[in-house]
């Protein structure tokens, strides 16, 4: 009776705090709330780099497959996606509304996701899926829960860039904390992945350009004239701007 007490007392400890946790993500964190107040040039520098590198990518993956340059070039731009998930995480008033917000992108970029790239409807999950549950790893690994292995075994479900991409995201979070740490891990990861996916290793090389933001000159501001310096079409541009600009080169690709 005495060893079904203790084990009931421990699991019952975990679900419980499992539980806490789960209604602390659905509800406004005042703890990481921020009202902003001053435009961030170095992160809008950082999200066109990341767009303009994607879209290269996409480019050549889905009309030029033949010119590999092309795809070297866009290794740049999921690291950066991944660094500005972790800045959004530090300057969102609601976790809750930032990862419905990417899950729902993920629904919506989905068919043009597969239809662009050739695929089946469910044979890859588009990045916003990798990156929604980017959001959850980073959450509940910044509260040191075991829920932060939930994300990680969820992106065998296909999401692009599997475990790596939420592995990665995780990372980007510890570089923040610890720029060493986080560079070595990353290296680390990429090093892992070399054998089975060599080109990712050129990712490596927009670590400069993080590190630049992350404690150089390039974290700049300005100073905002009206209530919120990230007006809602800014805000909203990358969203819209994935599967738009992948419905047009699918357009592109069969001729419309």
């Amino acid at each position: 009776m005495l060893k079904f007490d203790i084990r009931s007392r421990y699991f019952g400890s975990i679900f419980q705090g499992s539980n806490q946790l789960i209604s602390e993500l659905f509800v406004p964190n005042l703890e990481w709330s921020c009202v902003q107040k001053r435009f961030d040039v170095g992160r809008e520098i950082l999200k066109w780099i990341a767009i303009i590198t994607m879209t290269i990518d996409h480019v050549g993956a889905i009309l030029y497959p033949e010119h590999t340059v092309l795809r070297v070039i866009g290794r740049f731009a999921f690291p950066l996606f991944c660094y500005l998930i972790v800045l959004g995480m530090e300057t969102t008033r609601s976790v809750r509304n930032y990862f419905t917000r990417l899950l729902l992108f993920a629904l919506i970029s989905q068919v043009p996701f597969y239809l662009a790239l050739g695929l089946g409807p469910f044979e890859s999950l588009n990045i916003f899926f990798t990156l929604s549950f980017g959001v959850l790893f980073i959450y509940f690994l910044k509260k040191k829960s075991l829920l932060s292995f939930l994300p990680i075994f969820a992106s065998f479900l296909n999401f692009d860039y599997s475990i790596y991409g939420v592995l990665l995201i995780g990372l980007m979070y510890i570089l923040r904390e610890d720029t060493k740490l986080g560079v070595i891990s990353i290296v680390l990861l990429n090093l892992l992945f070399l054998p089975i996916w060599p080109t990712q290793t050129f990712s490596l090389f927009s670590l400069p350009i993080i590190l630049l933001y992350n404690d150089g000159p390039l974290k700049m501001y300005r100073e905002s004239k009206g209530k919120t310096a990230y007006p809602f079409w800014k805000k909203y541009f990358f969203y819209v701007y994935y599967p738009l600009h992948l419905t047009i080169l699918y357009c592109v690709r069969v001729g419309f």
